[in-house]
């Protein structure tokens, strides 16, 4: 799955890098499904791991699992493991204003669910509504950055 963002590539890397922040605000259905308290961030050289617990209830109910892995590797490489899931996420610049993020997903076949295409199409369109958040809220974000109100920036945001 492919998705083209009207914004600079390394915002959906910032967007991504947020520790969790945007989540409870921008992705009310994932939300639900995590336990945001146990959100943690280790910082490696070249990589970055977010993990958070599964929402008590979450893990034989949805896509989950009990809980979610976030890995970043430097610079615009993803992969996030949700139970059975696994899926990667490599971002491309198009332009200092367009990027295209390319998706591709894996599932465990031996997860019991594996086989069952309701189950399978649904964690999948879950995902996607995660995906058409992100990339209004990274448009957005590319609309305020090259508004005049952020002209001349400053220490953190040049």
């Amino acid at each position: 799955k492919e998705y083209e963002i009207a914004c600079n590539w390394k915002v959906v890397c910032d967007n991504y890098l947020d520790g969790g922040y945007h989540v409870p605000i921008a992705h009310p259905g994932l939300a639900d499904g995590l336990d945001l308290d146990s959100y943690r961030s280790i910082l490696y050289p070249n990589v970055s791991l977010q993990t958070t617990n599964a929402a008590q209830g979450e893990a034989s109910a949805s896509r989950l699992g009990g809980e979610a892995v976030y890995a970043f590797v430097y610079p615009n490489i993803m992969i996030n493991r949700y139970g059975p899931w696994m899926d990667t996420n490599v971002v491309f610049p198009i332009s200092s204003d367009r990027c295209r993020v390319v998706f591709n997903y894996f599932l465990d076949p031996k997860h019991p669910k594996a086989d069952d295409q309701e189950w399978v199409e649904k964690s999948l369109a879950d995902s996607h509504q995660v995906q058409v958040e992100d990339t209004n809220l990274c448009a957005d974000v590319q609309l305020g950055l090259a508004s005049p109100a952020y002209g001349g920036g400053g220490r953190y945001a040049p």
